[in-house]
């Protein structure tokens, strides 16, 4: 009852506190204003100077979403340039079905035009068309530098439903003049990237559903309905778990964990990866035999905050455990299931580095869920089926 007690105490603190602060954990959103800061440390692409005309010799593109909006925005940077008011033209072309080309009915491209012309602020035009040239959709807004402030940054949006992109679906994308001839970023190849908007929490509705789940294990408790009170009560903790903590500093700081150990594992294995400071989580992969780049996010699965939520619920309420034990097995095992994710990623990433991106749906719903199941099947062996059988003996023994 004791651990009921502490569990009841810590999660009304925690209700309390997010209940009261609406905006818990919410990142700093981009906002098409003109002003950059909102970039600083965010996924980007940068290029060599040189291999562009005068004015639009790209330096970097970088990319983004925002929660609970379905847009994909990015910004884009030129080098400087004698005049700073001259107009930049280029193009983003989507492969919206992810098959490596580009002249697919589905697929899409944006002209983007920059006007620096004003001394405060640059004109951005932004027409989405279909790859034969059918316009969808256009834009226009002050959402650049002016020349006064060098006439080099612009950023825009455009939703994710015209392109006809889904959350979570993959789709690759370059940057080049509008010609296709001048400079390309990346200068070979694609950057291949899934895009997934998180939701904002409703808290009001996470204290309900706390209560409720609360209510009804002191009930099962109290009648000493035990199957039902260890089902309802673990598979409970486990998705408040999973609620409270999606989005929060600690899933962000085990993607950062994660990213930036990954990433010092793979360059031992002379794999070329980025990673930002404002993106927790998010890689930037070189794929060797495409030549091309891959933006990998490290999500709340492949983070082990997941598994490590159910963990924490299954070993919480098990009965064949005293608090002692319980603690010692949870932070163990929690180490251990964050452990066998990132073994999971490397492997993942090692299989479509060298094997390209053909390999993707093989490394990733096989060969990387294989090696995490055999792992984490040993885990919940050692932990809950091993000592189950020795009690379960014992007792025949002694019976």
């Amino acid at each position: 009852m004791k651990i009921i007690l502490c569990l009841i105490r810590a999660l009304l603190a925690t209700l309390l506190f997010y209940c009261l602060s609406s905006s818990a954990w919410a990142e700093t959103p981009f906002v098409l204003d003109g002003k950059f800061n909102d970039w600083e440390g965010r996924a980007s692409l940068d290029d060599v100077q040189g291999d562009g005309g005068e004015g639009d010799d790209f330096k970097l593109i970088s990319w983004g979403t925002n929660e609970n909006e379905q847009k994909l925005y990015f910004m884009i940077e030129r080098y400087t340039t004698a005049d700073p008011a001259v107009v930049i033209t280029c193009r983003l072309y989507f492969d919206v079905n992810s098959n490596g080309k580009y002249e697919d009915s589905i697929d899409k491209y944006v002209e983007i035009v920059y006007s620096p012309a004003r001394a405060d602020s640059g004109l951005v035009e932004v027409q989405i068309r279909t790859i034969s040239g059918k316009l969808l959709e256009n834009y226009r807004g002050n959402w650049g530098e002016g020349y006064a402030g060098g006439g080099e940054k612009c950023e825009f949006a455009m939703p994710m439903s015209t392109l006809d992109i889904y959350p979570a679906q993959p789709v690759r994308f370059y940057l080049s003049n509008a010609d296709n001839r001048g400079d390309r970023l990346p200068g070979r190849g694609d950057n291949l990237w899934a895009p997934f908007p998180s939701r904002v929490k409703k808290w009001q509705d996470t204290a309900v559903i706390f209560m409720i789940w609360l209510i009804i294990v002191i009930i099962l408790r109290r009648h000493r309905i035990w199957i039902f009170y260890y089902v309802w009560a673990a598979v409970g903790l486990t998705f408040i778990l999973i609620f409270l903590l999606r989005g929060s500093p600690l899933e962000q700081g085990l993607e950062y964990v994660a990213g930036l150990a990954i990433h010092n594992m793979l360059s031992y294995f002379d794999i070329k990866t980025y990673i930002f400071d404002k993106a927790p989580g998010t890689l930037l992969v070189l794929i060797e035999i495409d030549n091309s780049w891959t933006t990998l996010d490290i999500d709340i699965e492949n983070s082990g905050l997941l598994e490590m939520c159910i963990f924490a619920g299954l070993l919480l309420f098990y009965p064949a455990y005293g608090r002692r034990q319980k603690f010692l097995y949870v932070t163990t095992g929690i180490a251990l299931v964050y452990l066998i994710n990132m073994l999971r990623l490397v492997t993942v990433i090692m299989l479509i580095h060298w094997g390209g991106r053909n390999m993707m749906f093989l490394a990733h719903t096989l060969f990387g869920r294989l090696v995490f199941f055999v792992l984490i099947v040993g885990l919940y062996w050692h932990v809950f089926t091993r000592p189950s059988l020795k009690k379960n003996k014992e007792n025949v023994e002694n019976g």
